[in-house]
């Protein structure tokens, strides 16, 4: 019922019940992980269940940096051209990935009620912080937002940012090194950083509590990898996305897991999965999770950079071993 709640939403938003928001078609081809042995679907400690190439004729889709996923199977997500995408994932009855659908664009905007553009539109982190407030990090004008979305995005197209506290140094972040990922805890938000801010160093994760000051720890990803994904499981624990590209190897890409007292102590993470060009991977940006039919569900995204060319836009999903 609820899904059908909101397409019928959706449906209004795009004839004009709230302005700059548009339903548009998405295809779904899948894709295997092993593609020369698709029979393969072990990764670590990762099982494949299912994986998607997102296409799209809408020029405005693409550059998906972050996303949300939900028990239910909506998607909320944030683009590097500062739209909000909404959507529904399908799956088979094995509980696997099969289709991304019922997908709504609307821009974010600025606190006057303008589209976001230029260097002030790079969004790249998104975190649900509850009743329907999101945070949201940009960077190249580094900072983070916080929007009155409504739970299911219902209000995407006219929410105006509040803006949440910058931590002491994020005027030292490189232009295209910012906040790259953010996840909710239970008394407020983690932001991650992409690169160390002076090289050699600890990666800088900032904890930022509810009404409070923000306070600074250090994280030590994987040597030229950038801290690009990050949310919470249910037990309190925290998956990282540490994605790594250089032109003589390629992308590489590192699942870590983690918990917000290893993290501040500086204890090195669990690693999951730790892959190549040796399975299907791309620009791997955003991770999130969600129960599927009772199982524990990892979701990584890539952002194509709106290159239609080079990359794709990669939707997979995976369930944990041993959680």
């Amino acid at each position: 019922m609820k899904r059908l709640i909101l397409i019928s939403y959706l449906a209004l938003a795009a004839c004009g019940g709230e302005p700059g928001a548009a339903t548009i078609e998405v295809t779904s081809d899948p894709v295997a992980l092993h593609v020369d042995a698709p029979d393969n679907l072990s990764l670590g400690r990762l099982t494949y269940r299912g994986g998607l190439v997102l296409t799209s004729d809408d020029e405005r889709f693409g550059g998906l940096s972050a996303l949300e996923v939900y028990d239910d199977g909506h998607v909320i997500a944030v683009s590097d051209s500062a739209y909000w995408v909404i959507g529904a994932l399908d799956f088979d009855a094995d509980g696997d990935l099969t289709g991304f659908t019922d997908v709504t664009l609307a821009p974010i905007l600025s606190a006057t009620g303008a589209v976001l553009s230029g260097t002030a539109a790079d969004a790249e982190g998104l975190a649900d912080l509850g009743q329907g407030r999101f945070a949201v990090s940009f960077e190249r004008e580094h900072r983070i937002a916080i929007y009155e979305i409504g739970e299911r995005g219902e209000h995407a197209a006219t929410a105006l940012p509040e803006s949440a506290p910058s931590p002491h140094g994020i005027e030292r972040l490189r232009n295209n090194g910012g906040i790259e990922a953010l996840a909710a805890v239970p008394d407020g938000f983690m932001a991650f950083v992409e690169y160390p801010i002076i090289d050699g160093r600890p990666y800088t994760i900032w904890h930022m509590p509810d009404g409070g000051a923000a306070e600074a720890h250090d994280y030590h990803a994987a040597a030229g990898h950038g801290l690009t994904g990050a949310d919470m499981l249910p037990d309190g624990r925290i998956v990282l996305l540490e994605r790594f590209w250089s032109r003589d190897i390629g992308n590489r890409v590192r699942v870590a897991l983690t918990d917000e007292a290893s993290l501040i102590a500086g204890t090195p993470p669990e690693i999951l999965a730790d892959w190549g060009t040796e399975a299907t991977i791309d620009n791997l940006e955003g991770v999130a999770v969600a129960m599927v039919n009772g199982e524990l569900r990892l979701f990584i995204l890539s952002d194509n950079n709106y290159n239609t060319e080079g990359q794709r836009t990669l939707l997979l999903s995976f369930a944990i071993e041993g959680l």
